[in-house]
């Protein structure tokens, strides 16, 4: 029997001067693995470097040599981590590899190259620079036009391949496009991110379709998926009974040009005005009161990066009520995913003294996933699977590690 361990996690709040996350995260990926005990383990990594790249990547090195050490049970380590910042193809991703000695014999690595399996040999192995041309790897930004109002991006795929007891498995790590603003699925394009998403998506599975060669492997897609929450539904949970309030930063544009509460529930325009979209700042749900005290009946202020609930506490106790709502992973038809029961797996608090809390800066979300193609979930609902987030009790950034663990 084999028994293998997916763990996605972003970590990019763990890249500071001071590194004051390290000894944390580390401890808490590697508790679950040895609690585990799996024979095959695989962590995919996105945002190494941090958004202080320039000054942290560096540290990239250092945390996955104290990650090997807290996991002294693997004999050989794979590690493909992608911080050479200055490279056009920069995608600030990474997958380690962990394999038990006791599986060697019954496990090789595809190169992409010359298209053959290889026998593993060397114990070790860490590549930080050239991903761009490394046999075992494939690594791609998404393309410009993609998302062409943003200047900057490192947002792509990772893939690697193996062959474990004559069964191949692909493992790409994905970090799709987030939502700039919290305001624009509201009086914007409500499916402006997600149709994003999609597309660079759409784009990944296309290029693995296409690469298959008459071979179809058992495919894995773990990461940051940034899958958000269905605007609409959402909001009318959280606000029922209230109605919006636009605050405007100039006295121009009204908010009834991009939303309409009728019968308690939020209803979204579908072209807002331009003077709407230039010109609020923040929306503000209220209860019906006689007072002018807006503060004191806010429900809701949402701005840009900031989610603002009246009892933050209840948002994050009362997750399983707003579970339906999300729903990005259905556009994909031909992935599937096991059953969801776990808290949201971000915004949560970076602060290790109010690491159990969720910060006030987005709204909810299930952003970390592990998705599957119809072969891998058959393998896998047949291996007593668990899937969960981890990290309760401790601070690992602004986002929870998921998991996934089956035996075969």
């Amino acid at each position: 029997m084999v028994q293998y361990l997916l763990i996605t996690a972003n970590v990019g709040s763990l890249f500071e001067p001071d590194a004051r996350l390290h000894n944390s995260w580390v401890k808490t990926v590697a508790d679950q693995v040895n609690g585990v005990d799996p024979s095959f383990f695989v962590i995919h990594l996105q945002e190494t470097g941090g958004k202080k790249f320039t000054e942290c990547s560096k540290q990239v090195p250092i945390i996955i040599n104290h990650l090997a050490n807290a996991l002294p049970k693997f004999d050989l380590l794979r590690a493909y981590v992608d911080i050479d910042y200055e490279a056009v193809e920069y995608t600030a991703l990474g997958a380690l590899c962990f394999i038990k000695r006791s599986l060697w014999s019954s496990v090789s690595q595809f190169n992409f190259h010359t298209k053959k399996y290889e026998q593993l040999i060397s114990p070790t192995e860490v590549v930080t620079e050239g991903l761009e041309n490394y046999p075992y790897v494939i690594k791609h930004k998404f393309p410009k036009d993609f998302w062409p109002s943003i200047k900057w991006g490192r947002k792509g795929y990772m893939q690697t391949r193996w062959k474990i007891a004559n069964k191949v498995f692909d493992f790409v790590n994905a970090h799709l496009f987030h939502d700039e603003s919290n305001l624009a699925p509201i009086h914007d394009n409500p499916t402006l991110y997600s149709e994003n998403r999609k597309r660079a998506l759409d784009f990944v599975l296309s290029e693995l379709s296409a690469m298959e060669n008459g071979c179809t492997p058992m495919l894995f897609v773990f990461g940051d998926l940034n899958f958000r929450l269905d605007s609409r539904s959402f909001l009318n949970r959280l606000t029922e009974s209230t109605n919006p309030h636009s605050v405007e930063q100039e006295q121009m544009g009204s908010l009834a040009d991009g939303l309409q509460a009728q019968n308690g529930n939020l209803q979204v325009a579908a072209h807002p005005s331009e003077n709407l979209r230039r010109t609020v700042s923040a929306i503000e749900f209220r209860r019906d009161s006689d007072s002018d005290d807006s503060q004191n009946s806010c429900v809701l202020r949402i701005e840009k990066k900031k989610f603002d609930y009246f009892n933050h506490k209840k948002l994050l106790d009362d997750w399983k009520s707003y579970r339906d709502d999300d729903k990005e992973a259905e556009s994909f038809k031909s992935m599937f995913e096991m059953n969801i029961n776990f808290p949201p797996t971000y915004p949560w608090s970076e602060d290790p003294e109010n690491s159990e809390t969720l910060m006030k800066t987005r709204a909810p979300a299930w952003c970390d996933r592990v998705l599957m193609n119809k072969a891998a979930f058959s393998f896998v609902k047949d291996g007593e699977p668990a899937y969960k987030s981890f990290g309760m009790e401790t601070c690992t950034g602004d986002h929870k590690p998921v998991m996934l663990a089956f035996n075969i």
